[in-house]
């Protein structure tokens, strides 16, 4: 088998790939066992140094596997102008095709053909030969250039198609997280009225109809947080994404929106907990930027909120002084921002039986036994608390599990 190495180096659309390390180690160990200078020593090294990279980055140490993972998460012309006028453009699609040629080449050097290049160029050295480690090229296939399209119109590139959840960081950088919560719906007890209003609202968006901002209303613990990160999980099939901010990074947004807009996915931008004082300098451009300033929201955005406060602003005493077109004006502000919500939900804290009802769902998914005494020791933990919530609940039932164990 033979590869033009020198062609390797006109790749273009491609060029992350052939310039990762790995894929480096790699030529530059094919290159030197189709040389005709002997040097054993370094030939192993080279060999050495490529197996080590792979079996860092890829626990199968999977050559193929590997290179599948850099093709498709790629972020080059083609996966950041995944269109129409992409795949009308048959020049860029030629060079394509053209150098995932050279790549389907490349790969197709397996293990055991690299071993004989060793052996036909080292013929007396069988026995160091036969130690070489392993790398896999199990699954090979030749890459497709369709399917690499198709993947990035409906998984992204880069970072997004590798992650579910992100933060966008106030130096205007997006990380990925990478073990998000694997919270569902079914983990969340009571409040179905609220979850299917959410749900209904989150899968019009991702259906591409028109959907709302959501703010979640409500006493701490009672789930607002959770609703939002188990959505996530619940329509995974659909590829959402979910990107939360900080209220410093709500007067970036505009920059997160260049960022995302012309991706072929769907993002949740997600405040958790937000409010503000009265005289904060973020709240006008933070009202401007969710509805009313000249700046177009893209459609594959939408926000959602959490807040303690139905107005997200912390009122004074000092509000209600002055006449009352003063007041009136202080509170018309304050409402002004939460109106940008088109979906209010509110999420209070339960009453004695609704408390109970809970600890009972969360005991039997733990297989616990629901007793009176069970029953009993969930009140007084709840009072001690101070409030009934789904959250003094799960905390209930992990203490009781705890002491279990002791």
């Amino acid at each position: 088998m033979t590869l033009k190495f020198t062609s390797l180096i006109l790749i273009s659309i491609f060029k992350n790939v052939i310039n990762d390390n790995v894929v480096r180690l790699f030529v530059d160990l094919l290159k030197h066992l189709t040389k005709d200078e002997k040097n054993i020593e370094y030939d192993l090294k080279l060999y050495s140094d490529f197996v080590e990279a792979l079996y860092s980055k890829n626990q199968n140490q999977n050559l193929f596997e590997y290179l599948s993972s850099l093709i498709y998460t790629d972020e080059n012309i083609i996966s950041k102008g995944c269109s129409d006028c992409i795949r009308e453009n048959n020049q860029l699609l030629d060079t394509a095709r053209y150098e995932l040629s050279l790549i389907n080449e490349l790969v197709k050097f397996n293990y055991d053909e690299i071993r004989q290049m060793f052996n036909d160029k080292y013929p007396d050295c069988s026995d160091i030969i036969s130690h070489l480690p392993i790398f896999n090229t199990i699954g090979l296939r030749e890459f497709d250039l369709n399917d690499i399209i198709k993947s990035y119109s409906q998984k992204g590139y880069g970072i997004f198609s590798c992650y579910s959840a992100f933060k966008y960081l106030d130096n205007k950088e997006i990380k990925p997280v990478e073990y998000f919560d694997t919270l569902t719906f079914s983990d969340l007890k009571n409040y179905e009225y609220q979850q299917n209003i959410i749900k209904q609202n989150t899968l019009a968006f991702l259906q591409g109809k028109p959907a709302n901002n959501v703010l979640l209303y409500g006493d701490r613990g009672c789930g607002k947080s959770s609703t939002v990160k188990a959505l996530i999980n619940e329509f995974a099939d659909y590829n959402l994404k979910i990107i939360q901010v900080s209220k410093k990074g709500f007067i970036n947004l505009p920059d997160l929106y260049d960022k995302l807009r012309n991706l072929p996915l769907k993002f949740i931008i997600f405040a958790d907990d937000i409010s503000f004082d009265e005289n904060d300098e973020n709240f006008s451009s933070i009202k401007a930027i969710l509805e009313g300033s000249l700046y177009n929201i893209p459609k594959n955005l939408i926000i959602y909120a959490t807040t303690n406060r139905m107005h997200l602003v912390k009122e004074s005493f000092t509000a209600r002084e002055g006449n009352e077109v003063h007041f009136n004006d202080t509170i018309d502000e304050m409402v002004s921002l939460s109106d940008r919500f088109g979906i209010m939900l509110t999420f209070s804290s339960l009453n004695k039986n609704e408390y109970l009802d809970i600890v009972k769902q969360i005991a039997n998914d733990c297989c616990i036994e629901v007793n009176d005494k069970l029953l009993k020791d969930a009140s007084a933990f709840s009072i001690q608390k101070g409030i009934m919530t789904p959250r003094i609940a799960r905390q209930f039932i992990n203490d009781f599990i705890a002491n279990l164990t002791i």
